[in-house]
């Protein structure tokens, strides 16, 4: 499976691998569907090139540039997108991707890798979903979210702001409308369910 480089439109999600040991085969194969700009930093760009992924850009400190050019030759055409030693690498490779004009990113890694309000430029300017190891969780910019769920499928739910209103709709239990932290919500039948709030917020799915 690899990334075909061709002429992309910067309105489909780029793909950001911190964690490559985290990329699933179904859902990296509708990831890859679009041949998205696909950005990796340096330590993980082994693991991608095994799994038959070829990145478009690398995130490297100057150090890292220095000691992988001879390697890295053979994977041209790579950006190589240098960051200082203290900058971090989800920070350095989002603002590369505003710079590009990028809309979207899928992540895999924690939302929590930073903190909230350091995601702020990023999610107030582009649509962004994180995966981990068994979920996804999705920054709600519109904050409003519908769905079909099954029965016994679980959603988790993390207010950005505090107090933060919520109206739920499909749930098993009442949840509280002004959740202090995160809150899980179940789904009890097959069914429609809706979260809606006045602020954006990240919501988890289990996958």
């Amino acid at each position: 499976m690899s990334s075909h480089h061709i002429v992309r439109d910067e309105q489909e999600p780029a793909l950001l691998t911190l964690n490559a040991a985290w990329l699933r085969d179904e859902t990296l194969a509708s990831l890859l569907e679009w041949s998205p700009t696909i950005v990796v930093p340096a330590g993980e760009l082994e693991v991608l090139i095994t799994l038959g992924i070829k990145p478009d850009v690398v995130v490297a400190t100057h150090e890292e540039k220095i000691q992988h050019a001879v390697a890295w030759e053979a994977f041209a055409p790579l950006t190589i997108l240098e960051r200082t030693s203290g900058q971090n690498t989800i920070v350095a490779a989002l603002h590369y991707l505003l710079a590009k004009r990028h809309k979207a990113v899928n992540i895999f890694s924690s939302p929590f890798d930073l903190s909230l309000s350091e995601f702020a430029l990023f999610f107030a300017n582009m649509d962004i979903v994180f995966y981990t190891e068994t979920s996804r969780w999705l920054w709600l910019r519109s904050g409003q979210y519908n769905k079909w769920l099954p029965a016994g499928a679980r959603l988790t739910v993390r207010p950005l702001n505090e107090p933060q209103e919520f109206m739920w709709s499909g749930f098993t239990t009442k949840p509280s409308q002004n959740p202090l932290n995160k809150m899980a919500l179940d789904v009890e039948k097959d069914e429609m369910v809706s979260i809606s709030s006045n602020l954006p917020f990240l919501l988890e799915e289990q996958l």
